[in-house]
C-alpha cells in the first residue's frame, strides 16, 4: 500500500460531501475546517469537550495545513458540538507504520511507571504490512447532549471523504481503546477492518492508553466504497438500524 494508482471520481465524492453537509444542517449544525489546533483547544474547552490526545495536541505536536486538520461542529450559538482530527504520514518504503509507532508512541505517551511507553519487539503484522501515504483519523468527541444522533460516525465518514480529497492518502486507520470498544461504531464510522490488539506493549503498560488499542482501517478502496454507499443511501440505511434516540437536551 502506497500511492494511488487510480483516478478518484471527484464529482461523486462531492456529492458524498453535499449528502453528509446537509445531514448536520438538518440538526442545525455547521461543518468547519481548519489547522490550528490551539483554536479547536480553545473551541473544546468552551463547549465543555475534552482536550485533544497526544496524537493530535499542541503541547507535542505542530502541524502545517498540509499535515494536519480537524472538522468541528458549531450549533446555533456556535458553541462546538462535534469533533474529529485527521494527519497525513507519508511513509517511504522500507519504513512502516509500526516503525512509525514505535517512535511516536514512546514520545507522546507515558508507562505506569512515569516513563515512556515501549512497543515491544515483535508486533503484530498488521502495521508491518502498511506503508506510503497513510492518513491517521483520532480525536473524535461529542457533546454529551448531542450523543445518540451518530455525529461522531458522521464526522469519522466525512473526514475520510476530506483526507481522500486533500492527500490522496493509501490508507486511513484510527483507534479504538479497548474498554470504549463497540462493536457497532467502527463500521458506523465506515471502517471495514478490525484488528483487536493492534499494539503489543513492553513493559510497564501504558497509564494513559487502554494496552489493547483495536486498529480500525480502510484502503482508499474501501473510502471509495463509502463514498458510494453514502450517495446511493445505503449507508445512512445502516446508521439509521442502530439509531437509538435524538440529542439530550439539559
Amino acid at each position: 500500500m502506497q500511492k494511488l494508482d487510480f483516478e478518484i471520481d471527484m464529482p461523486q465524492l462531492r456529492r458524498a460531501w453535499s449528502v453528509l453537509d446537509r445531514q448536520f444542517a438538518s440538526h442545525g449544525l455547521t461543518l468547519h475546517q481548519g489547522s490550528d489546533f490551539v483554536a479547536i483547544e480553545d473551541l473544546a474547552e468552551e463547549g465543555g469537550l475534552r482536550p485533544l490526545e497526544g496524537h493530535f495536541t499542541p503541547v507535542l505536536n505542530t502541524y502545517t495545513p498540509s499535515q494536519a486538520f480537524w472538522l468541528g461542529l458549531l450549533d446555533r450559538d456556535d458553541r462546538l458540538v462535534g469533533r474529529v482530527c485527521a494527519r497525513f504520514d507519508r511513509m517511504e518504503y522500507p519504513m512502516t507504520l509500526t516503525d512509525f509507532w514505535r517512535k511516536y508512541f514512546h514520545r507522546c505517551y507515558p508507562n505506569a511507571d512515569g516513563g515512556q511507553v515501549m512497543l515491544a519487539p515483535v508486533q503484530p503484522r498488521v502495521g508491518r504490512r502498511i506503508t506510503g501515504d497513510v492518513a491517521y483519523l483520532g480525536g473524535t468527541e461529542v457533546a454529551v447532549d448531542w450523543q445518540g444522533v451518530k455525529l461522531g460516525a458522521l464526522l469519522n465518514q466525512m473526514a475520510q471523504i476530506v483526507a481522500l480529497d486533500q492527500w490522496r492518502a493509501s490508507f486511513f486507520y484510527g483507534w479504538v481503546q479497548g474498554h470504549n470498544f463497540m462493536d457497532g461504531f467502527w463500521r458506523d464510522c465506515g471502517f471495514t477492518r478490525a484488528h483487536f490488539n493492534g499494539i503489543s506493549w513492553e513493559e510497564p503498560l501504558p497509564e494513559t492508553l487502554d494496552a489493547n488499542l483495536i486498529f480500525v482501517g480502510n484502503s482508499a478502496d474501501d473510502v471509495c466504497d463509502l463514498i458510494d454507499r453514502i450517495v446511493d443511501g445505503s449507508q445512512a440505511a445502516l446508521l439509521d438500524r442502530t439509531h437509538v434516540h435524538g440529542p439530550r437536551r439539559s
